[in-house]
Order: structure tokens, then C-alpha cells, then sequence
């Protein structure tokens, strides 16, 4: 399987809004700094549990979950619970999820209650007027051309205003939920026996799933009733479009000061949120405002917000085919075994077009995950700011 090195001194093309009139630019080339983490999947097929129960008796209700774990190796392996964004499910960002566990975790993803509330939020603004259903005029059902383009802002708005408590704690507690049921789901699944690495459990999640991750890491909001949910068993955490200082999400300079476990913050150039004051700089603040000792910012140039799920643009559900080479993977909506598919498709609408921008992401959160979840020395070593330039960003404290 070619391997692709993960190229940190060069300009990525741009990952979010790119047009036919474009010319294409370069494919990424080795830097003189060339780490041996590579964009492409790793070695181990992935197994896939693509729904189970987890039941909570404190709020009478199931966690539905999704799991992917490696086939290959015998384990213990580290433990990922990954949170989608606002809307995503645990079927989405399966670009990531499949990488990760290629290299040796079991991945799991839970369906928040927000599930699919994108959707339902979009519909709703994307309605058209009353009176242009009368006859002679279009469907109120079928926006017009421009609407969502009109109306993208008005919905950056509308999710922010979903987004409250007791959401947050709704979404935390999920995560609990999923800590405390790892002995349940081995017993359940005996392809997972022996499998998971108990010791050793990292939480990320992207956009609203940052939100919720540097909560279980310790963070706290300053609403009413505060709402943390810092859990002893994470040993550290990946947020990606981290929320920075905000009264709306009851987000203070000292929300982040319990958070204690090594975590990596990461952003793009493109990484805007509801308006323009939740710019990239917005989003650092909450590496800025975190305890020193391990962690992390990256920024990467012409990431967007989208790009972090596999997605160049838009707000659909639309998710990014990976490139399995010869590697072969489980499709979780089918159970199909996919031998080297689905192909390239990066010309897609909607689809990530630059290898190299969404492949970093990739490879340096596995170079986290590995320093901090598998104690590799060689990888801790990697996550060395000096040994970075160009089209990545790269703090440490």
C-alpha cells in the first residue's frame, strides 16, 4: 500500500471552497522534515459494530453507539470515544474514525440527542415565504436557488441557539454513559474481548463534539447551574473547532483552568463559526486559557470548519469516502467488506479536494493520540513546534 508522508512545510491547497476556474495546485511533496505518519489507512482492517444499546437508567433511556475496532493485533488497544458536531451521528466523520482505528483503536461514537437536528434546522430556514405557495408560484417546500446561501448565516445563528443547557450536560453525560458500559459491551461483543485497553481512553470530538470533549477533560462553564464533567478515566483529549471564550456557552478566561490532562486543540485558516468574531484566533484562546503541560494548538492553513468532518463545504450529511487502498474496511451501513473502495472521489461536490490538508489533520491527531495513548516516545517527539512550518501552525505548553 504507497504511503504518503505527511508533508508540514508546504502551502495546502485550499480545502473549503475551491471552483472549477482554480487551477489545480501541486500535490503535497516531502518536506526536509518528513514524519513516518502517513495519510493513507494503516495496516489493520476494520471491524465494525455499526449500532448497540447502551442503557441508561439515570435518564431511562438507550445511547445508541457505533464501534470500529482493529481486526488485526490482538490488543488491548487504546479507546477513542469520538463526539460528532451539532446534528452528526454515529455514523459520521467516518473518513477519521476508519484511520484511527487502522492504526490500532477502538473508535466509538455515540448519537447524541441532537442528532439530525441539522437537518430539521436547516429545513426550517430554508422554507420559503407563505404567500409565494400561492398558485402560479413555487412550492414553499423547494427553497429558492440563493436561499441557503442567504440564509447560511441565519443558520450559524439558529444552531448556536439550539446549543444550550442541559444539552451540554445531556451530551456529557453520554459519554459517561459509554465509560461505564466498556465491561457490558465486551461481554455483548466478543469481537471486542480483549480488545480494549481500559487504561488508556481519550475523548475528541469536532465543533460542538470539541465542546463536549474538553468538558469531560475538565473544563467548566460559568452558566446556571455550571455544567463540567471531568472524568478520571480520560487520559487526554482532541478538540477540533474549539469553542474560545463565549457568555453563550457560559465560557469564561477560567472555564479551561481544570483542564489538567494532555490535550490538543486544532483549527483551520477557514475555521469560522456564527459570525466573524469566531474566527481561528477566537478558537486558540482556549489553548491559551489551558493550564500549562501537554498541549497542543494546530492550525492548519485552508482548513474550514467542514473540513475537519471530510467535507470541503456545505451543511449536508454528505460523508467523505475514504481511500482504502488496498487496505479493506466494513462499510457500517451495510457490513459490506469494501476491497480497495469506494475510489478516489475527491472531485466530488461537497468532497475534500486537497489530500494534504484533511491528511494532516489526520496524521497529527494520530501522533497525539499515539504519544499520549500508546506512550510512544518517537511520536511524543514529533509534536515539536520547530520541526513545523509552512501550511501547519504548531504550539506548544
Amino acid at each position: 500500500m504507497k504511503r504518503i508522508a505527511l508533508a508540514l512545510a508546504i502551502v495546502a491547497a485550499a480545502g473549503c471552497s475551491s471552483s472549477p476556474q482554480q487551477k489545480t495546485q501541486p500535490a503535497p511533496q516531502p518536506a526536509s522534515y518528513a514524519p513516518s505518519y502517513a495519510f493513507d489507512m494503516g495496516s489493520s482492517p476494520v471491524g465494525v459494530i455499526p449500532s448497540a444499546l447502551l442503557r441508561d437508567a439515570t435518564r431511562n433511556k438507550d445511547v445508541e453507539v457505533s464501534i470500529e475496532y482493529p481486526t488485526r493485533g490482538t490488543g488491548p488497544f487504546p479507546i477513542i470515544i469520538f463526539s460528532p458536531g451539532y446534528g452528526g451521528s454515529s455514523h459520521t466523520y467516518e473518513a477519521l474514525i476508519s484511520y484511527w482505528t487502522s492504526y490500532g483503536y477502538v473508535c466509538i461514537r455515540p448519537m447524541h440527542a441532537d442528532s439530525g437536528a441539522l437537518r430539521d434546522t436547516m429545513n426550517d430556514l430554508l422554507q420559503m415565504k407563505p404567500q409565494d405557495s400561492r398558485p402560479g408560484h413555487r412550492d414553499r417546500t423547494k427553497p429558492k436557488p440563493d436561499t441557503a446561501a442567504r440564509n447560511r448565516p441565519n443558520l450559524a445563528e439558529a444552531i448556536w441557539d439550539k446549543e444550550r443547557e442541559p444539552q451540554w450536560r445531556d451530551r456529557v453525560r453520554d459519554i459517561t454513559v459509554i465509560l461505564d458500559s466498556l465491561n457490558d459491551l465486551e461481554k455483548t461483543y466478543p469481537e471486542l474481548a480483549g480488545k480494549m485497553d481500559h487504561a488508556n481512553i481519550g475523548v475528541g470530538g469536532h465543533s460542538y463534539g470539541a465542546f463536549t470533549a474538553v468538558l469531560v477533560g475538565g473544563a467548566k462553564t460559568f452558566s446556571n447551574p455550571p455544567v463540567s464533567g471531568g472524568d478520571p478515566r480520560v487520559k487526554a483529549i482532541v478538540a477540533m473547532s474549539p469553542q474560545g471564550v463565549a457568555a453563550n456557552r457560559g465560557l469564561t478566561a477560567e472555564s479551561w483552568r481544570d483542564v489538567h490532562v494532555p490535550a490538543m486543540f486544532m483549527t483551520g485558516t477557514r475555521d469560522y463559526g456564527a459570525n466573524e468574531t469566531e474566527s481561528p484566533d477566537w478558537r486558540r484562546t482556549a489553548y491559551e486559557n489551558s493550564p500549562a503541560g501537554d498541549k497542543y494548538f494546530v492550525l492548519i492553513r485552508n482548513a474550514g470548519h467542514m473540513t475537519f468532518t471530510g467535507l470541503a463545504s456545505g451543511l449536508g450529511d454528505q460523508q467523505q469516502p475514504d481511500r482504502t487502498r488496498d487496505n479493506p474496511m466494513i462499510d457500517p451501513r451495510t457490513g459490506q467488506v469494501l476491497n480497495g473502495v469506494p475510489q478516489d472521489t475527491s472531485n466530488r461536490g461537497g468532497m475534500v479536494s486537497d489530500r494534504g490538508t484533511f491528511g494532516s489533520i489526520r496524521s497529527i491527531s494520530l501522533m497525539f493520540w499515539d504519544a499520549y495513548l500508546k506512550n510512544k516516545s518517537d511520536a511524543k517527539a514529533l509534536l515539536d513546534p520547530v520541526k513545523y512550518a509552512g501550511s501547519v501552525e504548531f504550539s506548544r505548553k
